[in-house]
């Protein structure tokens, strides 16, 4: 965010129960303000310059479309906190990110060069990618909304153009920045992701020339330009450059998704797993975010450049793993815990050159190979700790100690059917999910007393978990259950839920085999299945609320939590009952409705 200033005597104070410290900016859909939560977490509060007193029906579609917003997952973005329509005037919360815009970057230091400039294309596009998948258009996608923080770029203000299009009182006509708006846009359409798109290329030459390809001078010239002439990529050469001006097509048919312009940029045969590993390389690069200043020449660079940072990424051997900490051990040490075994050694991946290219010829394309090395320590790990009372010693996150009695199929057998095997011990028996319901839910509320988590769920990969869940939170199996394991071992932070008990026994009256495991990872927000070993999986459920990389991956994978994750922070901070870095929340959070959509 740009640096920011004291508030003026015409500013609020606060906003919806946060605190505003300071003013960073204003525009055309409000004011901007930083803004501290009462736990001292900073955010970016927008109040906006609208009015849906007047207009139910625009209230509805501002809620709507900020809904939809909510759920993009965090993939190089900026989430959204919080917002209420109904106020006056309405206000929306975000994550803040401290880094200045691409915008003032650029006018304050010059244009971005190779592998800096190949980062940035990586990091917008996944984050593109990651909002067109929860059905979003940003609208409104322009260097000012990208802002480059130490974890690269990340995208803000997505959602927000076209909910404050449905009111008249914020503006009229086509939404957009002039020289970053499609044809479609410009023709007055409402269009979809493929302005996006379009404002991608953009971005990236104004990145790479300092000028956007349809220039800066009067509206009409700009509209003009945008609608019958060919744009001007200036310095972009390369891949690169061909990329960009697929996307500057005039006709929105003729333009690539996001997804095929990161699985582009990444060299990637698939489309497995591209928002993580895209992420994950932008971050790799963000070491040297600003560009050279204007007395350095290209390819000059400091040694901490991105570019260098980049290639020691790709093929510089993994640092070693830290020493393993203590295991943790449940309340009363019923139980012989786990050890860590050390783990084994590897060599460091080589990145392989995508079909038709030259080895050593790495230009625009980015082995996943360099971005797999992150999951070496994850890899090397076989034991893990128990986090309940009563399981078997070498487990994890387990969920009842219950063994399965029939043999669920995998993810990839779902199609014909998931089985539900009964289960022993504790359990609150509500009967089974349907083998083979006639859809699956994309996401999921679970409203807490605490607050409210949104949570994007990955049928693809877990249908049988997801299809349980669904199941479960329709017979209100989850209401008035208390979260009722905390873990802040160095090596694992996760919020453990689920049981109806309430001493991490308990359950529903089956189980099911475990899916989405296959070279997982356990970043924050992942939320995941919690079990007693291999096939007893049932109604627990865990939240990374930091990256667990120690974590085996044996623990399937449902989803990750795109909104709300103060909620499980404010938990964590408060630690356990006992003190220790194991056992019962300190902070009761209960668990009051599970909604899934």
């Amino acid at each position: 965010m740009p640096e920011t200033r004291p508030l003026r005597p015409h500013d609020p104070e606060g906003v919806g129960g946060y605190r505003l410290t300071g003013l960073i900016g204003e525009g055309a859909q409000g004011t901007v303000y930083l803004g501290e939560s009462e736990s001292g977490r900073r955010v970016a509060v927008k109040i906006l310059r609208a009015d849906f007193g007047r207009d139910p029906r625009a209230r509805t579609g501002f809620e709507r479309e900020l809904a939809a917003a909510r759920r993009v997952a965090p993939f190089c973005t900026a989430p959204i906190l919080a917002a209420d329509a109904g106020t006056v005037p309405p206000y929306i919360v975000s994550e803040y990110i401290e880094g200045p815009s691409l915008r003032d970057l650029v006018f304050d230091r010059g244009v971005m060069t190779g592998a800096q400039l190949t980062g940035l294309a990586i990091g917008t596009a996944t984050a593109l990618a990651a909002i067109h998948e929860a059905g979003v258009v940003h609208r409104d996608f322009k260097p000012a909304n990208v802002l480059l923080s130490a974890g690269g770029p990340r995208v803000i203000d997505f959602g927000i153009a076209r909910a404050l299009d449905s009111t008249s009182t914020t503006m009229t006509g086509a939404v957009g920045t002039p020289a970053y708006m499609a044809p479609e846009q410009v023709a007055g359409s409402s269009g979809g992701a493929p302005l996006d798109m379009f404002a991608w290329g953009c971005t990236i030459a104004f990145a790479a020339n300092g000028r956007p390809p349809f220039g800066t001078d009067t509206v009409p010239a700009i509209m003009r330009r945008v609608l019958y002439e060919e744009p001007d990529l200036g310095a972009l050469t390369g891949d690169l450059r061909d990329l960009v001006a697929s996307c500057l097509a005039k006709d929105p048919a003729h333009r690539p998704t996001a997804l095929q312009v990161l699985q582009r940029l990444l060299g990637a045969d698939n489309e497995s797993d591209l928002l993580t590993r895209g992420s994950s390389v932008a971050t790799h690069t963000s070491s040297g975010s600003a560009p050279a200043s204007p007395d350095e020449t290209p390819g000059d660079a400091p040694s901490d450049a991105p570019g260098e940072a980049l290639g020691e990424a790709l093929a510089a051997p993994p640092s070693p793993p830290p020493a393993p900490p203590p295991p943790v051990a449940p309340p009363g040490g019923a139980w012989t815990p786990a050890t860590f075994p050390p783990p084994a050694p590897s060599a460091a991946p080589r990145p392989h050159p995508a079909p038709g290219r030259r080895p050593g010829d790495r230009r625009l394309l980015i082995s996943a190979a360099g971005v797999a090395a992150t999951a070496l320590v994850a890899a090397g790990i076989t034991g893990a700790v128990l986090l309940r009372d009563g399981g078997p010693p070498g487990g994890g996150p387990t969920g009842g100690g219950r063994t399965a009695a029939a043999t669920t199929p995998s993810a990839g057998d779902a199609r014909q059917g998931c089985r539900y095997g009964p289960a022993t011990g504790p359990a609150r028996d509500v009967g089974t999910p349907p083998p083979q319901p006639p859809s699956l839910p994309s996401g999921a509320t679970i409203e807490t007393s605490l607050g409210t988590l949104e949570v994007r769920l990955d049928p693809a990969k877990a249908p049988c978990a997801v299809n349980s869940l669904a199941f479960l939170a329709g017979k209100n199996f989850f209401d008035g259950t208390r979260c009722h394991r905390l873990t802040s071992n160095t090596s694992l932070k996760i919020l453990q839920c689920g049981d109806p008990t309430g001493t991490g026994t308990g359950g529903p009256g089956y189980t099911f085999a475990s899916e989405n495991t296959a070279g997982v990872r356990y970043a924050r927000g992942t939320v995941a299945m919690a079990n007693a070993g291999p096939d007893t999986n049932g109604s627990q459920f865990f939240i990374v609320y930091e990256d667990a990389p120690r974590l085996p991956p044996v623990y399937p994978v449902i989803g990750r939590v795109t909104s709300g994750m103060e909620v499980v922070d404010r938990v964590a901070r408060a630690g356990t009952a006992t003190g220790g870095d194991d056992g019962v929340p300190k902070q009761e959070i209960t668990i009051a409705d599970v909604r899934t959509s």
